[in-house]
């Protein structure tokens, strides 16, 4: 069993925006169920702990604040999401309920992570 490792708040966002880019949108469950995966090379194993709602909560809204990531609503049951604003998140619209669509500037800000220091902290392949 590997040892927990500490993550900053600033990693756990790079971890949650790392888990979005590979689809259009994302919800808070989709997102917790993609952290926590069992794989080896998921982030819950790379932490050695599982990430909880809360967390996740709180990254999603300082992405939302650092315009990394557009929430987005469902139209009335059509299974279409539209982009909401901001200040809509939390008070017209629950953040569980909301989809997260993560924009270029997120997807940089995952890569410059990486390049300066997750790769670091954090192996793909630990010794």
């Amino acid at each position: 069993m590997q040892d927990k490792i500490v993550m900053t708040q600033t990693d756990i966002q790079m971890c949650v925006a790392d888990v979005m880019q590979d689809d259009e949108i994302e919800n808070i469950d989709s997102i917790i169920r993609m952290l926590n995966n069992t794989t080896e090379s998921s982030w819950r194993a790379a932490r050695g702990k599982e990430f909880v709602a809360a967390e996740v909560v709180a990254a999603i809204n300082e992405l939302l604040v650092a315009g990394m990531v557009t929430p987005c609503a469902d139209e009335s049951g059509s299974g279409y999401c539209a982009p909401i604003k901001v200040d809509k998140v939390g008070t017209a619209f629950p953040i569980e309920a909301l989809s997260f669509h993560l924009e270029q500037s997120g997807r940089d800000a995952v890569k410059d992570w990486w390049d300066r220091e997750g790769h670091i902290r954090f192996p793909l392949d630990p010794a």
